[in-house]
């Protein structure tokens, strides 16, 4: 069973059950549409509407209402081409997902509703309540779209000799004592603790390692030689993907993802901080 104190948990399965899903919802899509990218950007379109038309009257609405919260920054550019586009023949790509997302993820979100009535009573800010309040409709279309994501941005990622592998904070396994020193493209671990998380991928991968405490401070100071040279493996909350990848992509990153098993952080999500982890068979998959 999920943990009572994590809305979502993924394990072994779950990559090969957003895998099938990928695949079989690409196979679908490619029976009416031929671009990926517009199939991926349809899917995000249609399901937001799908979530929020009886709130909102048009698209952009629903896009100011997402730039008014603030946290979805990095998707407005992507979804604003939209506005004045007739989106309609894409909504066949919401209603398949509404039918068959649950299908393969709902294993992944069953602790959902308890998480939210535990955590009721928890301060948040405008940001805070989106992630909060989400539906399960929201972390499948995340997951979903990372690995779709994944899949087109896989070419250009392998075509760079330069890789970095972005972890979240919430990764320390002490946060008051982590050693790690603030450089240009975030924090560097310094193996200060060998039963830390980011010190074993730190030790075990010859690349860039980086600490980011949110998607918004990540690639903040990155360089043009950065955007030309470098590719990303971001690991984050499912709630993040979207939004991550897109950032990384628009900076001329190529990204791929790694899911965190479950939420760690006091930032959003807990009364207090708890080590995180990921998938370490994924990641070297992806690696």
């Amino acid at each position: 069973m999920i943990s009572p104190d994590s809305p979502y948990e993924v394990n072994d399965m779950y990559y090969d059950d957003v895998k099938k899903l990928a695949d079989e919802f690409l196979e679908f899509a490619h029976s009416c549409f031929d671009d990926d990218e517009k199939i991926l950007e349809g899917l995000i379109v249609s399901v937001y509407w799908k979530l929020c038309c009886d709130k909102f009257s048009s698209l952009a609405q629903i896009i100011d209402y997402l730039e008014y919260i603030g946290d979805f920054n990095d998707q407005l550019p992507y979804l604003r081409k939209w506005e004045n586009t007739d989106f309609s023949p894409y909504l066949i790509l919401g209603d398949w997902f509404c039918k068959n997302a649950s299908k393969y993820l709902a294993p992944y979100t069953f602790n959902l509703n308890y998480y939210l009535e535990k955590y009721k009573d928890k301060p948040k800010s405008k940001q805070e309540k989106i992630f909060f309040n989400s539906s399960k409709e929201l972390y499948y279309l995340n997951m979903l779209c990372s690995e779709i994501m994944g899949r087109i941005f896989r070419p250009d990622y392998e075509s760079r000799k330069r890789k970095a592998i972005v972890l979240p904070t919430c990764m320390k396994i002490n946060q008051k004592s982590c050693h790690a020193i603030e450089k240009k493209l975030g924090e560097v671990c310094q193996e200060c603790n060998p039963e830390c998380e980011i010190a074993k991928i730190t030790e075990e991968y010859d690349c860039e390692v980086y600490l980011v405490s949110h998607k918004s401070s990540a690639f903040q100071n990155t360089t043009d030689t950065d955007k030309k040279e470098l590719a990303i493996v971001g690991v984050a909350c499912p709630l993040n993907l979207i939004s991550g990848g897109w950032k990384a992509a628009a900076l001329g990153m190529p990204p791929q993802c790694v899911l965190l098993d479950k939420v760690a952080c006091s930032r959003h999500w807990l009364n207090e901080d708890v080590p995180s982890s990921i998938n370490k068979k994924e990641l070297k998959k992806i690696f």
